[in-house]
């Protein structure tokens, strides 16, 4: 029936029937895709995929690993087009699948550590970067090395809020979570945060 795999990387508009599409909800990109019209898909990946990656590197803190889980996020959005119900709720849904994406990625990252953990890394060689841009790298290296020292459930809400810039309202739909425990979360995970980055705790 669906024979086609979705694209990360689509490919550039075709003017006459991509312009109605952009116009076009994502539950009605959904229908229309699911109906066998292929450029739905591509335009509701075009639409999401640039917010997915964000959220993905910040969880997982590199960018191969985050297009992996983007690609295999929006495989399984493709695959759940048979059984998609429109109800205006396709950016929670989307957004749980690469939450989970995201959790297995680290779960195998860890895997793969404990089998390669008795490999010496060479040094890395001196190239010539701008100092302000090394500042830059190191920074972002920062947070997520603080990230990756949360628990799952804290995690999951400071990335959703500041790489995926979801409102409160939005994480609670992705995550299942009544909005006061959204956020406490939050305020739980910017306050742990604060005292890893702070170097308080060993």
């Amino acid at each position: 029936m669906m024979n086609r795999l979705p694209r990360l990387v689509v490919a550039p508009p075709i003017a006459d029937n991509m312009s109605s599409l952009s116009s076009q909800s994502d539950d009605d990109l959904m229908l229309l895709a699911r109906g066998g019209q292929g450029r739905a898909f591509d335009e509701l990946v075009r639409r999401h995929q640039t917010r997915v990656v964000r959220i993905a590197a910040r969880y997982l803190g590199d960018a191969a690993s985050a297009a992996d889980a983007a690609q295999a996020t929006f495989v399984e959005l493709y695959r759940a087009l048979p059984r998609y119900q429109a109800q205006g709720r396709l950016a929670a849904f989307l957004y749980r699948v690469l939450i989970n994406q995201c959790h297995m990625a680290k779960r195998a990252r860890r895997a793969q550590g404990r089998a390669l953990d008795t490999l010496s890394i060479e040094p890395a060689a001196a190239t010539s970067i701008p100092d302000q841009a090394i500042l830059a790298r190191e920074r972002t290296r920062e947070v997520e090395h603080a990230l990756a020292r949360l628990t799952p459930k804290l995690r999951d809400v400071l990335v959703l809020r500041f790489a995926g810039e979801l409102s409160y309202e939005e994480i609670a739909k992705v995550l299942k979570l009544p909005l006061g425990t959204v956020k406490r979360r939050i305020f739980d995970g910017m306050e742990k945060l604060r005292v890893i980055m702070e170097g308080k705790e060993q």
